[in-house]
């Protein structure tokens, strides 16, 4: 998912629709105020600040996002740039710049190499989790093995990415635009059905051993999490 943050969402609506063509999930916010808030929830990997009505707390914006999503790339998309707006917007912590008037293909390039390096940091994060152990549920990605009490799971490629991803979250929250994002990738975006039926097959499976069958539990209006209250402790390697 992409963040769009402008004063003005009809003047944005060029950048919007620019960025749509790179990733289907792509929000956008007004409220300068809520925007941080909002990354700290949602964890966009990239975030635009459409400056083109000149947003008071433009510098403000980049440092707090700094401070509290320091993973996230940020670009400035600025309207009568000067050098100096540039340079400083740079040094605060933005990984890009581009002013008006902008070539889209040149600004969904930028895009796109943000949200591959975002996928790096990610994969690397990942990579040193391998193991996830919960009370008698183990689930080990370097040997793509997966059991609930020694009864080993018959997991599909994507179903294991699925159930690694939220073990390694137990009791977090996951809607199904962010499992889209996390597990599938931006590419599959606007196809939340897939979730649903990856979630189906796999309780599906969990449930056939004794203790499996409320680890993927439904929170109703909000999304999916690993239940590890079903289980005696939490251990991750």
């Amino acid at each position: 998912m992409i963040l769009v943050i402008s004063s003005d969402r009809f003047k944005s609506g060029s950048v919007v629709a620019c960025i749509k063509r790179v990733s289907a999930e792509c929000d956008i916010t007004s409220a300068t105020s809520q925007a941080v808030q909002r990354c700290i929830q949602f964890q966009y990997p990239v975030v635009i600040i459409d400056s083109y009505t000149r947003l008071a707390n433009h510098y403000g914006i980049i440092q707090q996002l700094q401070q509290n999503v320091p993973d996230c790339a940020i670009i400035v998309v600025a309207h009568q740039a000067c050098d100096a707006e540039r340079i400083m917007s740079l040094e605060l912590g933005a990984q890009d710049y581009i002013e008006y008037p902008f070539n889209p293909a040149e600004l969904q390039a930028r895009v796109r190499v943000q949200l591959r390096r975002a996928a790096q940091v990610k994969n690397k994060s990942q990579s040193m989790q391998k193991l996830v152990q919960i009370g008698g549920f183990v689930i080990d990605n370097s040997y793509h093995r997966a059991a609930v009490d020694g009864e080993e799971l018959p997991l599909t490629a994507k179903e294991f990415a699925l159930l690694h991803f939220l073990a390694r979250h137990p009791d977090q929250v996951f809607s199904r635009e962010q499992l889209l994002s996390s597990v599938w990738g931006y590419q599959y975006g606007g196809f939340e059905h897939t979730v649903a039926s990856h979630v189906n097959r796999l309780r599906s499976k969990l449930s056939k051993t004794k203790a499996g069958a409320h680890l993927v539990e439904t929170v109703w209006g909000v999304g999916y999490k690993f239940n590890s209250a079903c289980l005696d402790m939490v251990r991750t390697a």
